[in-house]
């Protein structure tokens, strides 16, 4: 059997490995982009929140193209916007110029999600859904990982407007190597043989693009489980936003980081949050195979680790001891990474025509979180003096993700999927939407 899928896999962690790279260097270069500037906190908050504008609704854009044009023309379209819009951050000359390079970065950036939920719904078995969507999401952690430094030594040495411009040049490299690479799915790929494609689509419930018994989408979008999921969405991306655009800002006000020192501290949370992803991933997939439900070990899942995520993150401003707030924020973060189980509980519960639009949805719901979580925090710092409020709010709304999750999220339905790997899987005919 050929391995063509884990060559896609590969480019589309390393797409999410740039996606977050690039989306960080803004915050991470903020000290030195402040120094020169000197806006205030609130209006930094305002400049922060920018991307999130059009990175919202070009999410839901984003899940609508890649159902209409497939994985392959989608993914090229998204990263060289990004690639070639990015750079104009290094032009800016005010805040109003750095928001409108914000706001066309966001627009190229936001299709990006749900165009890696429909590749890895096409070219994986469902059974591994959570683990290759959250090992392809690792790339979203390793990517600050790599950048924090590299943006913090290429902003002290050759400033940080040149920085701007090697990070779009990377993604247009990536754009030319995927084109080459990559199909919609392995039935499209002259490199797949026919034991791959077989085993890709084994425990698939109907062929994918099938839609003859498909809900229609706006049947769907009212659906509970969705609400759900959109919700406790929105509050880890609340936390996730919070932390991506105010930690670093936060480590020098608040806890007397060095701008020497935040290149090694501030990619420390990053190293948990790879790990809470990949754990995350593999535990939910084993569950899946032990329980035999697609549904429960993911709902489950989410929903502890938003509760892991409020005891954590909220009381972590009380704590004295600058290395015990950072390793209350590392644990807090790792969980956080492991709950993200909801595009794998799309893929689980929506007919294979409307998963990337459905994606879309969820993913434009939780960036809502990232226009209003820069600003409320700047706002809360402006007018208190302190981050403390700022992260009490995002423990509080973790607790709501999880219980709506709770609530509307059910898992009655349990099916069997107990066979060999290398067998086909029996899924019996089941509505998805009674799960």
């Amino acid at each position: 059997m050929t391995k063509v899928r884990y060559q896609v896999f590969a480019m589309n962690f390393v797409a999410c490995l740039i996606n977050y790279g690039d989306r960080i260097a803004l915050s991470v270069a903020a000290p030195f982009i402040l120094a020169e500037f000197h806006f205030s906190p609130a209006l930094w908050g305002v400049i922060l929140s920018a991307f999130f504008w059009t990175y919202s609704p070009f999410s839901l854009f984003g899940g609508f193209m890649v159902d209409r044009i497939g994985v392959r023309k989608a993914y090229t379209v998204c990263m060289l916007v990004w690639s070639l819009t990015i750079p104009l951050t290094a032009s800016a000359w005010s805040a109003g110029s750095l928001i409108v390079a914000r706001l066309l970065f966001g627009a190229g950036e936001g299709p990006q999600a749900p165009i890696s939920t429909k590749l890895t719904a096409n070219w994986f078995p469902m059974r591994q859904t959570s683990t290759m969507l959250n090992l392809a999401q690792a790339g979203t952690t390793i990517g600050p990982i790599i950048a924090t430094p590299l943006v913090v030594w290429a902003s002290t040495t050759i400033g940080w407007r040149p920085t701007f411009v090697v990070l779009g040049a990377l993604g247009l490299l990536w754009c030319a190597v995927w084109w080459f690479v990559a199909r919609d799915r392995p039935a499209g790929h002259p490199r797949s043989d026919a034991a791959e494609r077989a085993y890709v689509v084994a425990d698939h419930e109907v062929v994918p693009g099938e839609t003859a018994a498909a809900p229609r989408f706006w049947a769907l979008l009212r659906t509970p489980f969705v609400l759900a999921l959109a919700i406790a969405f929105f509050a880890y991306s609340w936390v996730l936003f919070m932390f991506l655009t105010w930690y670093p800002t936060y480590l020098v006000d608040a806890r007397g980081v060095s701008k020497a020192e935040l290149g090694g501290i501030a990619t420390i949370p990053w190293v948990a949050a790879t790990a809470g992803l990949i754990t995350g991933g593999f535990v939910a997939d084993r569950l899946v195979k032990r329980t035999g439900s697609f549904v429960r070990p993911r709902k489950w899942m989410i929903v502890v680790s938003l509760i892991a995520v409020a005891v954590c993150f909220g009381p972590s401003p009380f704590v004295r001891s600058p290395s015990l707030a950072i390793a209350l924020v590392c644990v807090a973060i790792f969980f956080l990474l492991a709950s993200y189980q909801y595009q794998a509980l799309i893929v689980t519960l929506v007919p294979a025509s409307h998963r990337g639009r459905l994606a879309g949805v969820i993913q434009m719901c939780s960036t809502l979180a990232g226009i209003l979580a820069p600003i409320v925090t700047g706002a809360v710092v402006e007018s208190t003096g302190s981050y403390t409020s700022a992260f009490l709010i995002g423990g509080v709304l973790s607790v709501i993700g999880a219980l709506a999750v709770v609530a509307l999220v059910k898992d009655k339905t349990r099916l069997d999927i107990r066979s060999p790997e290398h067998e086909a899987v029996r899924s019996p005919s089941v509505n998805r939407l009674s799960d």
